[in-house]
């Protein structure tokens, strides 16, 4: 017989990707959680998880199917306590690219939890690599993303695009023009968001004009790359812009149109294909859209 239990702590265990990290969440003890899952998998007669020594835990292709199958009849149930007056908070778990976390997720969670006070949310920052793994395999429930390397079993909606844009310090030489061409800013030492897919998307458009950026520095974090152009160590191009133009230790940052710019990149929200698998996730859908419909970002 299979138990309540038992699915909630495989699910836990896979959003986690580790046993350990899953009876944290939870706080109960690890072998708690791993004798649930071999439980299941002997019940089931084959392994939801492949073991990798030192690297956690990794979803088996009947571990995904599983995966699915089991946050539905948790979803079921919480509904059906969350009817009845008694039973847990629905959860949502809400992946995000990295680089837009700081300005674009904040002002959503707000929004969320003003109006689900009792959704409790489970964050994940992924590069977009990793976050397509975690949609596909229904780690997670909804993802805010770019349009970026998602596959095709992958459902998207269109919340917003934003326009690229130069970032330089405040006194450089090119910030005195109204706008800057992608040769001029192959001129200057280069700042690269290092991250799976974005690095090679944001150079693509210097590569297509046949322009070799003289890449000097190189970060996963968007804060960091604002902080060193506002110190004058080189310029950058980045689509998520920050609202006062201002480093995180205190210098303005030039941010000016790109002439020749690439296509503006679509900011989306993302979900495994068909619909949301939970209630709580079709219904932080409909927040997440109404915040952006009402909003002016980019």
């Amino acid at each position: 017989m299979i138990s309540l239990r038992q699915l909630h702590y495989f699910v836990a265990a896979a959003q986690a990707g580790s046993a350990t990290r899953a009876a944290e969440r939870l706080n109960v003890s690890q072998p708690s959680i791993s004798t649930a899952i071999r439980e299941l998998e002997g019940q089931f007669g084959q392994p939801l998880f492949e073991r990798r020594q030192a690297l956690g835990l990794e979803l088996t292709r009947f571990g995904v199917e599983k995966l699915a199958e089991a946050r539905l009849v948790l979803d079921r149930m919480e509904h059906f306590a969350t009817v009845s007056g008694a039973g847990p908070s629905p959860r949502l778990s809400l992946a995000y690219f990295a680089t837009i976390g700081p300005s674009c997720l904040p002002p959503v969670l707000a929004r969320l939890l003003r109006e689900m006070p009792q959704l409790q949310v489970d964050l994940r920052e992924c590069d977009l690599d990793a976050l397509s793994r975690s949609l596909e395999k229904g780690i997670v429930d909804l993802a805010l993303t770019y349009d970026v390397g998602l596959p095709a079993s992958i459902s998207r909606e269109v919340l917003v695009e934003y326009q690229p844009h130069a970032v330089m310090a405040a006194d450089h030489l090119l910030a005195r023009q109204p706008d800057v061409s992608l040769a001029e800013l192959a001129q200057h030492p280069f700042i690269l968001i290092d991250l799976p897919l974005s690095r090679e998307f944001l150079m693509v458009p210097f590569w297509q004009q046949g322009l070799s950026p003289n890449v000097i520095l190189r970060t996963a974090s968007v804060e960091m790359v604002h902080s060193m152009a506002a110190n004058g160590l080189g310029v950058s191009m980045l689509f998520s812009r920050s609202r006062n133009d201002m480093s995180r230790d205190g210098k303005p940052v030039a941010c000016l149109p790109i002439r020749d710019a690439p296509p503006g990149q679509r900011l989306v929200a993302a979900y495994a294909s068909g619909t949301p698998v939970t209630a709580a996730a079709k219904a932080a859908l409909s927040i997440i859209r109404s915040h952006f419909s009402g909003t002016d970002e980019g």
